[in-house]
């Protein structure tokens, strides 16, 4: 059997930590478009404005003005109420995100170790926080699972992107050899952050029928993040 000893275990968020919950026909589109749809409100709102011209404004700034924004930059800038709007997107992120047990035993489990684990999402930072809150491993202030978390708005890039990559590996001490990826997407989660250097990966396939110690690209795939805690010591 496999067995790492990582220095970082860095941990993506979406269908890894945290899902929609497709049952209810949600999928990532929909949910941004009802954290879109809430925030325009609330700016139509202040602004005495149509829904339809505040949610121009808001991709607006979103797409051109701060392209790596934060979601405190739309409260700061539109002057909105900060009470009533980490209230709205709290309800969407518990009303349609779902926890990934298995994640959250992997991440209890490898804490419970001692290792030092970080995200790097495709997230701003508050939106990392808002998802680890939904998965109960923090608050909108911080988690104490995670040592350092990644979002956009620090990384200035996707993680389809290499220089994202390699600005994450520059932000550490330690040799990217010594760094490990947890995530569910191949290209994101191994094939961008090989080519920075981190050449170990695991990526979860739930509806795989078994786990494959190392696939013909190179990384391991579980059926199960639950199966981690027998390849990390």
């Amino acid at each position: 059997m496999v067995k790492l000893n990582p220095e970082i275990i860095i941990c993506d968020i979406d269908a890894t930590i945290t899902d929609v919950n497709r049952v209810d026909g949600n999928t990532n589109d929909s949910f941004r478009d009802e954290i879109f749809a809430a925030i325009s409100g609330m700016i139509a709102l202040k602004k005495g404005t149509s829904s339809v011209f505040a949610r121009g404004l808001l991709e607006e700034y979103a797409n051109n003005l701060v392209i790596w924004w934060d979601y405190n930059d739309f409260i700061a800038d539109f002057d909105l109420d900060s009470v009533e709007f980490w209230r709205q997107l709290r309800e969407i992120h518990q009303r349609t995100l779902l926890p990934c047990e298995d994640a959250v035993n992997m991440v209890k489990n490898l804490y419970g170790k001692g290792k030092r684990m970080c995200i790097v999402s495709n997230n701003p930072i508050t939106g990392c926080l808002l998802k680890l809150e939904r998965a109960g491993l923090g608050t909108l202030e911080g988690s104490p699972y995670f040592e350092r978390i990644f979002g956009t708005n620090i990384t200035r890039g996707m993680k389809k992107q290499l220089p994202m990559w390699k600005r994450i590996i520059a932000s550490f001490d330690i040799p990217a050899s010594k760094m490990i990826m947890v995530g569910d997407n191949p290209e994101e989660d191994f094939k961008y952050p090989a080519m920075a250097g981190i050449h170990n990966s695991i990526i979860v396939r739930r509806d795989a029928a078994e786990a494959v110690l190392k696939t013909a690209e190179g990384y391991i795939q579980v059926n199960s993040l639950n199966e981690v805690k027998n390849l990390i010591f």
